[in-house]
């Protein structure tokens, strides 16, 4: 993988790390760095995903096998655990932890398949969709037949994707795959820069997407070494949402300053996750749950 995709995907699901975390922040620069700037983070690892479907994943055969491993069974194990500590807290503990889901039928159609909502660890929603992007993409290109129940089970059941922006940021991405060895990579970056600035004037509301690819445009082709941090990357966006819900009581009861108290949910997240990271090492059969990674 090129370093340049490691440390965007890396920086991309730290951001997101940043919107999970619990605060009372309503304004300020603060609100601004684990509020909104965060939300550009998925707007990024959606075009970094449709740029490697062109570069990487389009190439090679049994692409619906290769994504249940890669995406869906870490999806699965990610939320089914979230699941199974939910009915421990209920029935064991007394305690219902949700806020927006039930304890019934719902937990499972909606808490694991996400039928029509975010699941029961929000940020896997991104998965969930690139998922379903790539199973309609071997449907489509491959004629992988077993694609088609799954998708008509979210197509009759629920939606098919939860976030239609994750789509369409996919499909610049692989756009951007396609024409960037015929491009001047100046006057490119130099459009995608003016592009910026005009929604910026007329449509802010749409800003945080054009920056997105704009910032993707601007790094993917720097040359530079770094780490291969994959698997730690999957991980802490697969992780970090129910670290932070379990964690967050004591450091809530013991830190009250919010900015101490959200870099302290965020380093604890970070480091659970880079001791589960030196777990699966240890044992390799748990690779499964970065789906091989």
């Amino acid at each position: 993988m090129k370093p340049s995709i490691e440390l965007i995907r890396l920086v991309a699901v730290f951001m997101i790390t940043f919107t999970h975390t619990r605060h009372q922040l309503e304004e300020g620069w603060l609100y601004f760095l684990v509020e909104i700037l965060p939300t550009y983070g998925t707007a990024i690892l959606s075009v970094i995903s449709g740029y490697l479907y062109f570069t990487v994943s389009r190439k090679k055969k049994y692409l619906f096998q290769k994504k249940v491993k890669s995406l869906a069974i870490p999806y699965l194990i990610a939320n089914v655990s979230v699941v199974m500590l939910v009915l421990f807290s209920y029935y064991v503990l007394g305690f219902n932890p949700l806020n927006r889901l039930g304890i019934g039928p719902e937990l499972f159609t909606e808490g694991v398949l996400a039928l029509n909502m975010e699941p029961v660890n929000p940020p896997t929603y991104f998965i969930r969709d690139i998922f379903l992007v790539f199973a309609v993409i071997a449907l489509l290109t491959q004629k992988e037949w077993r694609a088609l129940p799954v998708i008509l089970v979210f197509l009759v059941f629920g939606s098919l994707f939860l976030r239609l922006d994750v789509v369409g940021l996919f499909i610049i991405g692989t756009l951007y795959g396609m024409v960037r060895d015929r491009l001047n990579r100046g006057w490119f970056v130099a459009l995608s820069a003016l592009a910026v600035a005009v929604v910026a004037m007329w449509f802010p509301q749409y800003l945080k997407w054009p920056i997105a690819v704009f910032l993707f445009i601007l790094v993917i082709d720097l040359e530079f070494k770094f780490y291969n941090t994959g698997r730690y990357a999957y991980l802490l966006h697969l992780y970090h949402s129910p670290i932070i819900v379990i964690t967050y009581p004591f450091i809530g009861a013991h830190i009250s300053n919010p900015f101490l108290s959200i870099g302290s949910q965020i380093l604890t997240a970070s480091l659970l996750v880079y001791f589960m990271l030196l777990f699966t090492r240890r044992f390799p059969v748990l690779t499964i749950l970065s789906g091989g990674r």
